[in-house]
This record gives structure tokens, C-alpha cells and sequence, in this order.
């Protein structure tokens, strides 16, 4: 069973930037939102150390914060949170896979019109390499082992050998001149 941190916390609403400053700490650690200012990660080491922090920079900014443990959750309750961190990972795959996606087109798309320039090599690169951080990014918060992580990893995996082959027509490309 998965025992959950808590982090309820309130901030000015100006300026903005300890409102998003926050809001981007809670996302980027994979914490789901429970209600107007009240996150859940699950307990780790590493989560407890960052609401610690976190609860620090948001009271040093003006604002509050309490972070706890919820140990108390009923069965259901601890179900239903499960439930929707599930449902968060599950959102962060589909956006894995959707930017394989988007990398595999493209990549369709610079072999149609015979675009081989280096620059636009080292761009495709750039994009696999934005989508495997993105994959690892989730698999760190995927503390369940969810399905969907192996059609994420296939779908990097169709999008790595797209790029593969299209290296090779941009070495054939040149080397026939």
C-alpha cells in the first residue's frame, strides 16, 4: 500500500511567479491535485525533501504551507488517491506517445521533401532526445508499473527506428555526390 504525502498551501495571487513557481515544483514531482491548494505525492525520501523545501520557498514568499503524512486515509479514500495518480500517469504516457507520434511524422515529412540538411539532423535529434526524458520522466513517477508504460516505450522505440533510418538516407544523401 502507497502512503501518501500532502502538501495544502496558499499564495498571493500577486505576483504570479510563487503561484507558478509551485504549481510547476508540484507537477514536475507528478503530485495530483486533491482540491484548491492541496496536493498528494506519495511518500518517498526524495517527495518528502521537496514539500519540505517547497514549504519553505512558499512561506518565505508571503504565502503558507503545511505539508503532511495521510496516514489516516480510509480504504476507500486510499483507493480513490491510487485512483487518480493512476489517471495522472496514465494523462503523462498518452503525451509520451503522442510526441513519438509527432517525431515519427516529422520525420516522414523531411524524407518526402528529401531534407537531409545536417541542421535539420541534429533538430530530429533534439526531439527524440526531448521525448526519451520525457518517457524517463514518467517511468520515475510511475510507482505502479502501469500498462501503458510498455506502448509508450514501443512507440519511442517505432519513433528511434524512423530516425535510424532516416540517418542513413542523410549518409547515403551525401555520399552519393
Amino acid at each position: 500500500m502507497v502512503e501518501w504525502l500532502l502538501l495544502s498551501y496558499r499564495v498571493p495571487n500577486q505576483p504570479s511567479a510563487l503561484r507558478v513557481a509551485s504549481w510547476r515544483a508540484l507537477k514536475q514531482r507528478g503530485a495530483v491535485l486533491l482540491g484548491p491548494g492541496l496536493y498528494a505525492l506519495p511518500e518517498t525520501a526524495e517527495n518528502r525533501e521537496a514539500l519540505s523545501e517547497l514549504s519553505v520557498r512558499i512561506t518565505e514568499g508571503g504565502g503558507t504551507a503545511i505539508a503532511m503524512n495521510a496516514s489516516a486515509m480510509t480504504p476507500d479514500d486510499q483507493r480513490a488517491l491510487e485512483l487518480k495518480f493512476e489517471a495522472a500517469r496514465h494523462d503523462e504516457y498518452q503525451q509520451v506517445i503522442k510526441s513519438a507520434h509527432k517525431l515519427f511524422d516529422h520525420i516522414g515529412r523531411e524524407e518526402a521533401t528529401r531534407d537531409y540538411r545536417f541542421a535539420e539532423v541534429e533538430s530530429l535529434e533534439q526531439e527524440l532526445q526531448k521525448v526519451r526524458r520525457q518517457l524517463a520522466l514518467v517511468i520515475g513517477r510511475d510507482l505502479i508499473g502501469l500498462p501503458m508504460r510498455a506502448e509508450a516505450e514501443a512507440a519511442l522505440a517505432t519513433a528511434e527506428a524512423r530516425l535510424h533510418q532516416y540517418l542513413d538516407n542523410a549518409y547515403q544523401e551525401e555520399n552519393q555526390a
